[in-house]
């Protein structure tokens, strides 16, 4: 069961998210972009909003602010609009036909299969083109070079590529060549999540160097945990299309047992590096991502 803060911060974002997109489609009286309206609030929502809340608690840790001190238009928010703008985009371009033809996504169908693929198609350059809109509501030039490198080659456009590579050639993927997809593809927003703050705060006393190590172990332990749901639950349980290629999974390079501990070794690497903030909130997110069901 979620603590009360958890849901706390994740009804904030969600909030944040629908009524940024309610506000935008404010302005736009076109009836026919009615059903991208409808389909980019739906690709945005049910999110369990991790990389969002693991931001928001960095930022509450290093900028020494409370929760409740958060306005609607802080940087924070921005922030997390962006990001999860971002995410929704990426997804729903991941799902598509054309690249993993998956059906289902967060107890629901996916946005290509409720609303065709070309509709899909068009919401995520949306939602990946707004994100930057938000962001320019900011104006860091570090924060908006950091968000495109998470979306070009050099992450997760060049993660998707060797996706697209792998699942043509598996006689070609290794363990290292795995770790390298999911470095790109799936660790670029863990990534922002993590050092934004950082970053932006120019605080000399982090140890930029072992929070690199963090969202390194985090973004691979959040995959291996995929992994595993994919071999161990069923659709009914994880609701996600799963079974969809086993030579892209770390048990078929490790087997069920050893990618198990594979898994406990990275939450105990991940808590020994956040031990000294002494955060039980970031505690429980390394927890529920190494031990979440869906």
């Amino acid at each position: 069961m979620l603590p009360n803060w958890y849901k706390e911060y994740k009804n904030l974002i969600d909030n944040s998210v629908e009524n940024y997109l309610i506000e935008y489609f404010k302005s736009e009286k076109n009836p026919w972009l009615d059903i991208i309206k409808e389909a980019s609030l739906y690709a945005c929502k049910g999110w369990k909003r991790v990389r969002s809340i693991l931001a928001l608690e960095f930022f509450l840790i290093f900028s020494w602010k409370n929760f409740k001190d958060i306005k609607k238009n802080d940087y924070i928010i921005l922030f997390c609009i962006a990001l999860e703008l971002l995410h929704a985009y990426s997804l729903v371009h991941d799902d598509l036909p054309s690249m993993d033809n998956d059906e289902y996504r967060r107890w629901e169908l996916t946005c290509w299969k409720k609303y065709s693929e070309t509709n899909a198609i068009l919401v995520g350059d949306l939602l990946n083109s707004l994100a930057f809109e938000v962001l320019s509501e900011i104006w860091n030039t570090k924060l908006i070079k950091l968000f495109w490198e998470a979306v070009s080659i050099k992450w997760m456009l060049g993660g998707q590529v060797l996706d697209i590579f792998y699942e043509k050639n598996p006689q070609k993927l290794t363990l290292e060549n795995l770790i390298e997809t999911h470095n790109k593809k799936t660790w670029a927003l863990i990534k922002i999540s993590i050092i934004w703050w950082i970053i932006l705060s120019n605080n000399k006393n982090i140890d930029l160097k072992k929070f690199n190590d963090f969202w390194e172990k985090i973004g691979l332990a959040f995959q291996v945990k995929d992994d595993l749901l994919d071999v161990e639950w069923s659709l009914e349980e994880t609701w996600k299309s799963v079974w969809d290629s086993e030579e892209k999974w770390f048990v078929y390079f490790l087997w069920l047992e050893k990618t198990h501990k594979y898994l406990k070794d990275l939450i105990l690497d991940c808590k020994k590096i956040i031990w000294e903030l002494n955060s039980k909130k970031l505690d429980f997110l390394v927890d529920y991502i190494g031990n979440r069901k869906k």
